[in-house]
């Protein structure tokens, strides 16, 4: 015999997941992953049970605010866990916020060179940013292994820092 799924509209879904997200947001560094994906199954099916009888935003008011349903599940979680998902958006904003300024300032280097002509070399954070006009072109360009380890230490340093993984160490 198949157990009947009930069919919601997209509205359902997104409402239902976006609420989960904002749970799991919450659960995250405080609950191990395994922990996690069941409290997470466990709210979706009743989250479905309930929506059969009444309305999902019904539902979700009665469960109340995402992080305040987390809080119930960490009273007694350990807290010594990195928070993965905090690091990972930490090293984004860090590695977006770099290419931006990195960027700006190779074009202020290409806006001088196409007004004055001639070639320029310069450093941004230990990268080396040369910027050119002559006769057959205008150009910019940046070389030396730095252009790749600079992003990649900056952004893994705020990785640690936003994940404070040295929890893990403390005992």
């Amino acid at each position: 015999m198949r157990k009947s799924t009930p069919r919601w509209g997209l509205r359902h879904a997104v409402g239902r997941e976006w609420y989960l997200f904002g749970v799991d947001l919450n659960l995250d560094g405080r609950v191990p992953g395994r922990q996690r994906k069941r409290i997470l199954a466990d709210l979706r099916d009743c989250i479905d049970t309930e929506a059969e009888t009444t309305s999902l935003k019904a539902v979700l008011a009665g469960l109340g605010k995402p992080g305040v349903l987390a809080k119930s599940y960490v009273e007694d979680a350990d807290h010594s866990r990195p928070l993965w998902s905090g690091g990972l958006m930490v090293a984004t904003g860090v590695l977006v916020s770099y290419w931006l300024f990195f960027f700006t300032y190779v074009l202020g280097m290409y806006s001088v060179v196409s007004q004055v002509g001639g070639e320029f070399h310069s450093h941004f954070l230990f990268v080396n940013v040369m910027a050119f006009s002559d006769n057959t072109g205008i150009g910019v360009g940046w070389f030396d292994a730095a252009a790749w380890w600079v992003p990649l230490a900056l952004t893994m340093v705020a990785f640690v820092l936003g994940s404070r993984s040295w929890r893990v160490f403390r005992r």
